[in-house]
């Protein structure tokens, strides 16, 4: 029997096992104050609107750039710490990305001809299902307007195979995705940002089981009011930013734009803040040596820890806190608490 033990598996299949200990600990480990569980979060992405810029075409830094070790980067818009606090934002960014390939209007061969391959009986040996999903669409198009493109748009598109090819088939470090310039010098912007916390927002235990007899997880993912009125503030400084620098503007993809906010937040990217660690046992599940508040031998190592979930990925800091708690499991082992592991913490 070990002395410590650590749990490090996700940001949801830890939950669920803290949640699944409820046999012996009422309402499961950790939830000494109803908080294991809640405080669900993730990101908030989508795009909303494209960026029509007036300064010269070849003049847009609108793909990813390599930095002087080799790694592949992105430039995007993002708003100062001081202004953030003075609107009162959570965080938020967002970067230049293609229109949709599945819809020809875009009037590009190579968003055609990348719809076309990847749509067709041969696209599953060239994309994941996801990745196919995301770049060719869930609903058939016509492929009359694709096959267009490529004719009117022939010439860029055999120039752009020729360049991509070799840095496609580099062993090295790939690009993670591809840009299409755009003649017209517009670009449909891509948003990602903070979903603010909220008690109500959880993961419970289902009546359903997995095969191994464990119960799995129902999942009320929520958003609210102002989460989406983040997101069109946000993409109201940027305008009035590019208007007042007299660079561009953006046009909005739907009339009703907070309507085109709900309809994209769904989550599923990263998932976060069912086991929140604040210092205050009442406030959360585990403290700040990530032990869960009453106990010295049970540990998280999860995105689950997360009091907030800004709008980044949170590998690194996942990465971070890894070696942190590995530092503190390296010191000697103290007294048992009154409370241990095979004991109820109520």
């Amino acid at each position: 029997m070990a002395r410590r033990y650590v749990l490090a598996c996700g940001g949801l299949e830890t939950t669920r096992l803290l949640l699944n200990s409820d046999r012996h600990h009422r309402h499961g480990i950790g939830n000494h104050a109803g908080h294991l569980g809640r405080w669900y979060m993730c990101h908030l992405d989508g795009r909303i609107a494209r960026v029509r810029f007036s300064t010269p075409p070849k003049e847009t830094i609108y793909g990813r750039e390599r930095d002087t070790d080799g790694i592949y980067v992105r430039r995007r818009l993002s708003f100062a710490p001081e202004f953030l606090k003075e609107q009162q934002l959570p965080n938020m960014t967002a970067w230049l990305v293609n229109p949709e390939p599945s819809d020809p209007s875009h009037g590009s061969g190579v968003l055609s001809s990348t719809y076309l391959a990847l749509s067709s009986p041969l696209g599953r040996f060239l994309a994941s299902d996801r990745l196919r999903q995301l770049l060719a669409g869930s609903r058939p198009r016509s492929r009359r307007g694709h096959i267009r493109n490529l004719v009117t748009d022939f010439r860029p598109t055999l120039e752009y195979a020729v360049r991509s090819v070799p840095a496609y088939l580099d062993s090295g470090r790939r690009s993670p995705g591809f840009s299409v310039f755009s003649p017209r010098n517009v670009y449909d912007l891509f948003f990602h940002g903070e979903h603010r916390p909220s008690r109500e927002s959880r993961v419970q235990l289902a009546r359903e089981t997995d095969r191994l007899g464990m119960r799995r997880l129902c999942i009320d993912l929520r958003f609210s009011d102002r989460d989406v009125d983040s997101v069109v503030r946000a993409h109201r400084h940027w305008h009035e930013h590019l208007v007042r620098h007299r660079c561009g503007r953006l046009e909005y993809l739907a009339r009703d734009v907070e309507a085109d906010v709900w309809g994209q937040l769904g989550g599923g990217l990263h998932q976060l803040g069912t086991t929140r660690m604040p210092e205050n046992p009442s406030d959360g599940v585990v403290g700040p040596d990530l032990a869960v508040h009453k106990f010295d031998d049970l540990f998280v190592a999860s995105s689950s820890t997360f009091v907030t979930s800004g709008h980044a990925h949170p590998t690194l800091t996942i990465v971070a806190l890894a070696p942190r708690l590995a530092d503190h499991l390296r010191r000697p082992v103290r007294a048992r608490h009154p409370v241990g592991v095979g004991e109820s913490p109520d």
